[in-house]
């Protein structure tokens, strides 16, 4: 009997929730935090969670500090950042990166059927200065979010324009010495008493990074962007609101360094020129809230929206003498996503158990126009790349033209405090995702790949008293092959990409434990899991019509290769001692995937022991603070078989362990005029995150400002 299979059952006789019982002080200690991604719909503190969660709320400082959206991660508990260049960042959790974990923008999902199976450059495409809160949930989420969501949910809540009577204004910008790098944004908020509307734009432009040490300027690692979002909400009662956003964020020029250069440089890689020209998110929706305050209907929330991505690539080979190649690949893929979502709570009773449920149904379709060239550099002449079908020559990019995916899920959860001291979360969704492509006569021709699943989650959390948690959740995991696994045709590390038709989801079962605990003055969280992935999809080398080589390169594919275990400890803790407080995380993965024949070996791209570590001192006088702090991993030499194709990581000793210090501070001038600034990687250490093909910045100062006040 499956866990969903029990659930469904115990539910006959099991409702939901209370609203929370247990109060909790107000802390200088923000641990705890008011979190919507755990439930989807209800904002609940998060220490009264069964999922394991964090919550990011980037203020002046550490705004200041980011070049993209993943540098605001850098220090969440259990979180661990890769970079493969300097405009581009993926988030691992739990030892799972890529469409193992799923993006969300304000709840809509980024992930679409093109995001691969490493880690990924969209993450980047969300302006920083856009960002009012990042919430994420580590551990399976497929019963609120549906398929990728194995090793997690990030979800970013974006901020409207400031309101400081009508009109307001805010000014903000950045200034790094490691990239020469500015970032500025204005954003203007009209108001009026029923409505708002809110104007902004951003404007990014860095230059190439310096890393530690004697390495110097990585070249090339520059790129530029610009952003402009524009938000309007209206609300005539407090029954009914709507809210519509439009968000658009554009970067250009940014070269995937690691193909440009081996491990450091020590030798050329194996491109002359790869770069994403452009590297464009853009996303509209309209979300209507109605609040009617009943037990059947408490809120139904109704969202249509509309994502597009566009990638663009340009890739010149190096040849064998040294000289890049006359030909360039060009290759242009464009994805939109229409979709919507309903979310809704009721309220019932079970005699006198309140009862909270949160269900709901979505539904997003992906869309692909996708074309590629060859181009004769000497002459100038154009080639098309073209997939020969059944029916005649079609375009083809990374994938054939007119790919397309259907994503489909109703979900229930409910949620309930028992008693004073326990509170229960048990859930279920089914899934179904349906993709079609025609991937050409080479390939396998037409293919449908349909797959469905019905997930379930079980959430306890014991209080044996106002201070202490302790909190347990057993939880499925789906993700289903995507136009990535089935149609892609590509350039990966060490070789090439071909499709793989037959791919099937993979499935995973995880269970985890926390102890929390949290005063006014402290407070600490400690969560311990393990993670069984059935039918793992991995990339391994493979065969294109018979031969392990495909145009000079050799062959991988995505393939069910087995059964992938990951368990480990998340730790965060903060302590008060009067105007000093001071935090640290810890995070430890081991991971390792068996494939049929039974031989085990580790899982590849997995964080070492890493964590952080601040001391902040805050004037009991003056809006003046001053911190310090440490950034800290150990070496990961226990690399798996994609690790050892990989040119990002050394061979054999795998990635150097580091110790980084910083120092920070910050000053708030009445309450408009905010100023920061820091001195980085002090000791100008030459260090990168493990699997990350750039290292990190070396010394530097940076800059940060920001204004606001109305007009």
């Amino acid at each position: 009997m499956t866990i969903t299979t029990a659930l469904l059952a115990a539910s006959a006789g099991f409702t939901a929730l209370q609203q929370d019982s247990v109060p909790l002080a107000d802390t200088v200690v923000q641990l705890q935090g008011i979190v919507v991604s755990g439930t989807r719909s209800t904002a609940v503190p998060r220490l009264e969670q069964a999922a394991s969660l964090s919550l990011t709320i980037p203020e002046a400082d550490l705004l200041g500090a980011s070049v993209i959206a993943a540098d605001l991660l850098r220090d969440a508990p259990g979180a661990y950042i890769q970079q493969t260049s300097a405009g581009q960042g993926a988030v691992v959790l739990r030892g799972l990166v890529g469409n193992q974990v799923l993006y969300l923008v304000d709840g809509i999902p980024m992930n679409n059927g093109t995001y691969r199976d490493g880690p990924g450059q969209y993450f980047a495409t969300i302006d920083p200065e856009l960002v009012d809160r990042v919430e994420v949930v580590r551990g399976p989420a497929s019963v609120l979010y549906g398929s990728d969501a194995q090793g997690g949910v990030v979800n970013v809540l974006t901020r409207s324009s400031p309101v400081r009577g009508s009109p307001s204004m805010r000014l903000a910008g950045s200034y790094s010495s490691a990239d020469n790098g500015l970032r500025g944004r204005a954003s203007l908020g009209f108001a009026g008493p029923t409505w708002h509307l809110g104007l902004g734009g951003s404007v990014v432009t860095t230059g190439d990074l310096r890393a530690g040490g004697e390495l110097g300027r990585q070249r090339p690692t520059g790129f530029d962007a610009e952003g402009v979002d524009l938000d309007f909400s209206f609300m005539p009662d407090d029954r009914h609101a709507l809210d519509v956003t439009v968000q658009h964020f554009s970067m250009h020029g940014v070269p995937r360094y690691d193909r440009y250069v081996d491990f450091r440089a020590p030798a050329p890689g194996v491109d002359a020129e790869h770069v994403f020209e452009p590297q464009t998110r853009q996303l509209a929706y309209a979300r209507y809230k109605f609040t009617p305050h009943g037990y059947a209907l408490a809120t139904l929330e109704t969202t249509l929206s509309l994502s597009t991505q566009y990638e663009g690539r340009s890739r010149i080979k190096l040849e064998d003498t040294g000289d890049p190649a006359d030909e360039r690949s060009l290759w242009r893929d464009d994805v939109y996503t229409p979709g919507i979502s309903v979310v809704g709570t009721s309220m019932p009773a079970l005699g006198n158990v309140a009862v909270l449920l949160t269900w709901g149904a979505d539904y997003y379709h992906d869309e692909l126009s996708s074309e590629g060239w060859l181009e004769e550099i000497s002459t100038g002449t154009l080639t098309e790349l073209t997939r020969r079908t059944a029916t005649g020559e079609i375009g083809t990019g990374n994938f054939p033209d007119g790919a397309a995916a259907d994503r489909v899920g109703i979900f229930l959860n409910a949620e309930t405090s028992i008693t004073h001291w326990l509170r229960l979360t048990l859930g279920a969704r089914w899934s179904s995702i349906r993709n079609e492509a025609d991937v050409g006569m080479q390939w396998g021709g037409y293919v449908e790949n349909t797959s469905s699943d019905l997930t379930g989650q079980l959430g306890v959390v014991v209080a044996p008293s106002s201070a202490w948690r302790l909190a347990a959740r057993l939880a499925e995991g789906f993700r289903a092959p995507n136009l990535y696994d089935l149609t892609r045709v590509g350039p990966i590390p060490g070789g090439v990409a071909v499709p793989n038709p037959d791919a099937t989801p993979e499935r995973s079962l995880s269970g985890e434990l926390s102890v929390r605990y949290q005063r006014s003055d402290g407070a600490f969280d400690v969560t311990g899991y393990y993670t069984r992935i059935t039918d793992f999809i991995d990339r391994v080398p493979g065969e294109f019509l018979g031969d392990t080589m495909f145009n000079g390169e050799r062959v991988f594919q995505g393939r069910n290769v087995g059964t992938a275990r990951m368990w480990g400890v998340e730790a965060q803790a903060a302590k008060a001692f009067g105007s000093i407080l001071i935090d640290a995380t810890l995070l430890y993965t081991f991971a390792e995937q068996e494939p049929p024949s039974g031989a085990v070996e580790p899982m590849s791209k997995i964080p070492p022991l890493s964590g952080h570590a601040a001391a902040r001192w805050t004037s009991p006088r003056h809006p003046v603070w001053v911190e310090y702090l440490l950034r800290w991993a150990t070496r990961q030499d226990r690399l798996g078989a994609r690790d050892l194709e990989d040119p990002r990581i050394p061979k054999p000793d795998g990635t150097p362990g580091f110790a980084v210090h910083g120092f920070r501070a910050g000053w708030t001038l009445g309450d408009r005029l905010t100023l920061s600034g820091g001195f980085e990687n002090v000791l100008d250490e030459l260090y990168r995150n493990h699997a990350s093909g750039v290292d990190s910045a070396g010394r530097h100062v940076w800059l940060g400002v920001s204004w606001t006040g109305s007009l």
